[in-house]
C-alpha cells in the first residue's frame, strides 16, 4: 500500500500549534508529528515502550478511556511503569495489551526485528501498534543511534512481524527537512517562529511545482493492527 502524505496546513489552528511548540523548543519534526497525532486514537490497556520522560505527545493524542503504562530500562519509582530491556524478549504476558505506542524508539534498537515480533505477541487480537520513526533527522544517541528505515522498509518489517500497516509520511517536502537543520541553530524564539512559517510557505510553493517532493520527508508514522 502506498504511503499517505500528511499535510501541515497554514491556518490559525496550525500556526498557534507551531508557535506554542517553538517556544517549548520542540523541533520541526516534533511539531509536524504532534499536529498529526491529533487524529490518532489510543484506546484500552496501553503500553508506551521506551517512553522514558518523553511523553509530552499525550496532550495531542485522543486518549479516550486508555489506561497507559510506560516501559523503559532506566526509569524507576514511577507509577504504572515497567522496567524492560527492549533489546531482549519482553517480560510481559501474551495478548495482554490493546495498544502499543512506539515513538522515536526503534531507531535506537539493534534487535528491532525481535522487538516488533514481541510487540505482536503482547497485543490482543486486532490490537493496535502506533509507531513513529524519524527518517531525515540528525544522529542522536539514546544511548545509541542505529538506523533510519525508509517507509518501504519499516512497512515491510511490520508486515513480516504480523501486522496490517497504514503508513503516513510526516513533514513532507525538501524545505521542511532544511527547517529541521536551520532551527536548531536559531536561539531566539520569535525568529525561530517567523523563520519556520516563512520556510513552510516556501515549501508549499516548491511542492506545487516539484514532481519528487514526496521523496523528502522528516519521519514515518505507522498505524498497525495485529493480524
Amino acid at each position: 500500500m502506498r504511503p499517505k502524505i500528511t499535510k501541515f496546513p497554514i491556518n490559525f489552528e496550525s500556526l498557534i500549534h507551531l508557535t506554542k511548540l517553538v517556544y517549548k523548543n520542540k523541533s520541526p519534526l516534533r511539531i509536524f508529528h504532534n499536529f498529526f497525532l491529533k487524529s490518532v486514537v489510543i484506546e484500552g490497556k496501553t503500553i508506551d515502550l521506551g517512553s522514558g520522560n518523553h511523553s509530552s505527545y499525550y496532550k495531542f493524542l485522543n486518549l479516550k478511556d486508555a489506561k497507559i503504562y510506560s516501559a523503559d530500562q532506566n526509569i524507576q519509582n514511577k507509577d504504572n511503569h515497567y522496567l524492560i530491556d527492549l533489546e531482549k524478549k519482553l517480560d510481559l504476558s501474551n495478548e495482554d495489551f490493546d495498544t502499543v505506542i512506539l515513538f522515536n524508539v526503534i531507531e535506537h534498537i539493534e534487535n528491532y526485528k525481535l522487538l516488533l515480533t514481541e510487540i505482536n505477541r503482547i497485543l490482543k487480537k486486532n490490537g493496535k501498534l502506533e509507531l513513529f520513526v524519524p527518517f531525515m533527522f540528525r544522529y542522536h544517541e539514546d544511548p545509541k543511534d542505529i538506523f533510519r528505515p525508509t517507509h518501504y522498509y519499516i512497512a515491510s518489517l511490520l508486515e513480516k512481524a504480523g501486522f496490517e500497516v497504514n503508513t503516513f509520511l510526516v513533514g513532507v517536502g525538501p524545505i521542511k527537512i532544511i527547517s529541521e537543520i536551520i532551527l536548531k541553530y536559531l536561539k531566539i524564539n520569535f525568529l525561530r517562529t517567523f523563520f519556520l512559517i516563512f520556510l513552510l510557505l516556501i515549501d508549499r510553493i516548491i511542492n506545487f511545482f516539484s514532481k519528487d517532493h514526496i521523496n523528502y520527508y522528516c519521519g514515518i508514522h505507522c498505524s498497525c493492527v495485529k493480524k
